[in-house]
């Protein structure tokens, strides 16, 4: 059995503190023996596997399980609080901290390197985006301009006026996938000031109010008087008017999509949530990889571009459960940062 399963590391961790327990508890005349500090010092090994394996939970577990093990014996042997009672009780808590420091830095060392790795494919990633969007550039916009000359030459009705328009029409788009992609690959440059969040929303709204009646969804703002915040409201803009779009196209006809904007502790959150079908637990993270879409015509790079935008600006982007149907995307944005 390999011991990089979960499985057989569990099984490994509890039968070390069993051993340990039945040792020290079967094993020991004497409760001030030597051999009774060495077993206790014992507990430290599954401690550390435990925390080096699992992290803060599985670390914590572990330093619990020892305490409750060792508990039994400690209330029969309790004698009006004796230096030995309090020395035991010590151990009891050493356990506990030392399994909540082993297991928050485990915890920590694994997100930085899950960070630095995300970071080393997004930019590798980004390097073949960049030099295939630059090669599309050129053809595309030769392509589009001479579909729209040769258009003039046509007059309404014609057939192939019709397919003219199709060429245009598909070239725009493929422009706008590369302009997507270019956006993607090259490093952000933040053009910050003191913003009105909430006149960045309702601006925003305003883009997407077309797309929203359309469909026949309202899309409606809670009114909040937030503070104002530092960010570049470009950039803000282009992450809000993606969330909505999102959100709109998300929802069936004659639903509601609400955009919540309030302050929450030292930060300011703007929610956006659709009443759609939502997205299942074990795909919550691959929404934010490159080119994964659920779109028919999205090229997958949309909330990649939101969710790195939103990471300049030392935010970041949540996706959440909304009450009873749909999803609610979170921006969280610090408000301390100045201009």
């Amino acid at each position: 059995m390999a011991l990089n399963s979960n499985k057989t590391r569990i099984a490994l961790v509890s039968l070390v503190v069993l051993a340990i327990t039945v040792a020290h508890s079967f094993g020991i005349r004497s409760r001030g023996g030597y051999l009774h500090h060495l077993y206790h010092a014992c507990f430290f090994l599954p401690l550390i596997l435990a925390g080096f394996w699992f992290g803060l939970k599985g670390a914590l577990a572990t330093s619990l399980s020892i305490t409750l093990l060792n508990l039994p014996e400690l209330i029969t042997h309790f004698e009006k609080f004796s230096p030995i009672e309090f020395d035991y009780m010590l151990q009891m808590g050493i356990y506990n901290v030392v399994a909540a420091c082993l297991g928050i830095l485990r915890d920590r060392e694994r997100r930085e390197q899950k960070r630095a790795l995300e970071a080393g494919r997004l930019a590798a990633i980004g390097k073949a985006i960049s030099c295939v969007a630059h090669d599309m550039k050129t053809p595309l916009i030769a392509i589009g301009g001479f579909g729209q000359l040769l258009m003039k030459h046509f007059e309404t009705g014609d057939p192939r006026l019709e397919k003219l328009e199709i060429i245009v029409k598909e070239t725009r788009r493929l422009e706008m996938m590369v302009r997507e992609m270019l956006d993607f690959s090259r490093p952000l440059e933040l053009h910050r000031s003191e913003e009105d969040m909430c006149l960045l929303v309702r601006e925003s709204l305003a883009v997407v109010n077309e797309a929203a009646a359309a469909k026949r969804v309202i899309v409606f703002s809670t009114p909040a008087n937030p503070p104002r915040i530092s960010v570049d409201p470009l950039r803000i803009k282009q992450v809000l008017i993606n969330l909505m779009i999102n959100a709109v196209e998300a929802s069936p006809e004659g639903e509601i999509v609400t955009v919540a904007t309030y302050k929450q502790g030292k930060s300011l959150v703007v929610d956006v949530g659709d009443k759609g079908d939502g997205i299942p637990e074990g795909k919550m993270e691959e929404i934010f990889s490159p080119f994964y879409t659920t779109k028919k015509n999205g090229t997958g790079l949309g909330l990649t571009i939101a969710r790195k935008i939103v990471e300049a600006h030392e935010g970041r982007l949540e996706l959440l459960h909304n009450s009873g149907k749909g999803l609610i995307v979170r921006m969280i944005l610090p408000i301390g940062r100045r201009a």
